[in-house]
């Protein structure tokens, strides 16, 4: 993917002081329009490298049909998927808007909201990196279609990132019962008021949200049969470890060296760098590809 998204200052500041970043002109639509359908092919299990994703939590005639469809990593899968992802342009927006100098793809996830799919709960990304130094982590989230109100489009909680209060993963991430609950009980907590503000924003619209940020999702509430596709990408300092003080989850200890912390460039490519430098297995595993 050849573009260049250019910050300015007010908008670093902005992101500082909210959270969070929304870019009405992300990525080009077309770009967009391509990963919208690649989404159901892959979730019916076409994998055109032959490499399944890490994580499924949705199959065909085996899973509910009235809950958010997620796969994390389907970079190593999908090709299309892979170009975004690994993109230098996405690993240099996450870099500049976080002060680093570098950026490493952690991981990616599909999300696919299909019409009354049920909420995500409000949550935060970097508990569920904990086992990393230094704890750092920034998401950046592509609307594949357009994001609404009704269609259960992601929402943030507005300066929430800098809220003290104690960061832990979240018991029911899928189909809570209240999805806003872990929000109010984080923000009674700290005797802070939240105000939540949802993404709205076109195909290829991009939002950027700190690793501290509480965010979640409603219900698809749509009338007339829309579903909502997006793709959510987290990126960590290109200087990354693994933190061997911390307890691995399955995800990610697979693919954990044996008495080393280093973090393999092949499952978590360096996509951008000041210097120019970036994981040489990309243009191997991307050659000869254009979107």
């Amino acid at each position: 993917m050849e573009q260049e998204i250019n910050l300015k200052a007010e908008q670093v500041q902005k992101f500082k002081e909210d959270g969070f970043l929304l870019l009405e002109n992300g990525i080009d639509e077309l770009i967009a329009t391509k990963l919208k359908d690649r989404v159901r092919p892959v979730f019916e299990g076409e994998y055109e490298t032959g490499v399944w994703p890490d994580e499924l939590t949705w199959r065909k005639g085996l899973s509910r049909d009235d809950v958010t469809r997620e796969i994390c990593n389907v970079w190593k899968s999908d090709l299309t998927f892979a170009s975004v992802v690994c993109s230098r342009t996405l690993g240099k927006l996450a870099a500049d808007l976080m002060g680093w100098e570098g950026a490493r793809l952690a991981q990616d996830d599909i999300f696919w909201k299909p019409t009354a799919s049920k909420s995500i709960s409000f949550h935060r990304d970097l508990p569920y990196f904990d086992f990393i130094v230094p704890s750092e982590v920034v998401t950046i989230w592509v609307a594949l279609t357009p994001a609404t109100v009704d269609i259960g489009t992601l929402e943030y909680a507005r300066g929430s990132h800098l809220w003290k209060d104690e960061a832990k993963m979240e018991k029911h991430f899928h189909a809570p019962d209240d999805y806003l609950a872990p929000l109010k009980e984080a923000a009674d907590k700290t005797g802070n008021k939240i105000d939540i503000v949802p993404v709205v924003l076109p195909p290829g619209g991009i939002s950027v949200h700190h690793g501290n940020l509480w965010h979640g999702s409603g219900t698809n509430k749509a009338t007339d049969g829309s579903q909502r596709m997006s793709l959510a990408i987290h990126y960590i300092p290109d200087t990354t470890q693994f933190n061997e003080a911390k307890k691995i989850g399955y995800t990610y200890g697979r693919y954990k060296i044996f008495g080393s912390s280093k973090m393999e460039e092949t499952f978590f490519p360096i996509v951008y760098r000041k210097d120019g430098y970036s994981s040489p297995m990309l243009k191997s595993y991307l050659e000869g590809f254009k979107l």
